[in-house]
């Protein structure tokens, strides 16, 4: 059947209206796939220099390159896959206590955070007067000092510069001082969950594990190895 003069007129305008309101299809520039193993590699560059924001963002591309599934995927893939979800859990649990997290949450979310952005401090202070796990702290391949102290402790006080100065110089050493006092309390806090967690009676107490997470020293042998150490680097 022949089509009419106005007829084709109706169609070449229907065709004209559907291009002015959608535009030319075009094609839409190839977008290379994401590298999970390049991804993952720049994701520990990143957390490796504490630059968490850029870890976040390599962690979103491998997660969003993994697609929810880790079938077939290389052991590789598979653990920067895991590193992935490891440091969004982090930023999560961070937000999550920066945003008012209360209660027994607050001091679970805080832990987790710590574990994975900041495993491998030389220096760092806990519990403020809260029972703790110690093996939430150890760091593999190094040794742990544990420090038990508190601000009202004029000794503890006097060693804490040099502890810290080991810790930073020795890149085999780990000084975790763990606080006994709970907030706003005056004078040594005998009392506080973390003292009566581990019968702490006289402070500074050591305990000292090795890199093989293995308690290697407390008390007075600790602080004799703890002595020995600040001796030998004069």
């Amino acid at each position: 059947m022949r089509m009419t003069a106005m007829a084709r007129v109706a169609m070449i305008g229907a065709v004209l209206l559907i291009v002015t309101l959608t535009g030319w299809a075009q094609e839409e520039p190839a977008v290379a796939p994401v590298d999970i193993a390049n991804e993952g590699q720049a994701l520990e560059q990143a957390a490796g220099e504490a630059n968490f924001e850029q870890a976040f963002v390599h962690a979103q591309r491998i997660l969003g390159a993994a697609g929810g599934t880790i079938e077939g995927r290389t052991p590789d893939e598979l653990w920067y896959i895991g590193l992935a979800h490891q440091y969004l859990m982090g930023q999560a649990m961070d937000a999550a206590v920066a945003a008012g997290l209360a209660g027994e949450r607050q001091k679970t979310a805080i832990s987790i955070a710590d574990r994975v952005l900041c495993p491998y401090e030389d220096v760092r202070v806990v519990s403020h007067g809260e029972r703790i796990n110690l093996s939430d702290y150890l760091v593999s391949g190094q040794t742990v000092i544990f420090d038990f102290s508190s601000q009202f402790c004029p000794p503890c006080m006097a060693i804490a510069p040099h502890l810290e100065h080991l810790a930073e110089t020795r890149d085999d050493i780990v000084l975790v001082t763990v606080d006994i006092n709970r907030p706003g309390v005056q004078g040594i806090d005998w009392g506080s969950p973390v003292a009566q967690q581990f019968g702490l009676r006289s402070i500074p107490h050591f305990k000292i594990y090795g890199p093989d997470g293995a308690m290697q020293a407390e008390g007075d042998r600790a602080y004799s190895m703890i002595t020995q150490w600040l001796q030998a680097q004069g």
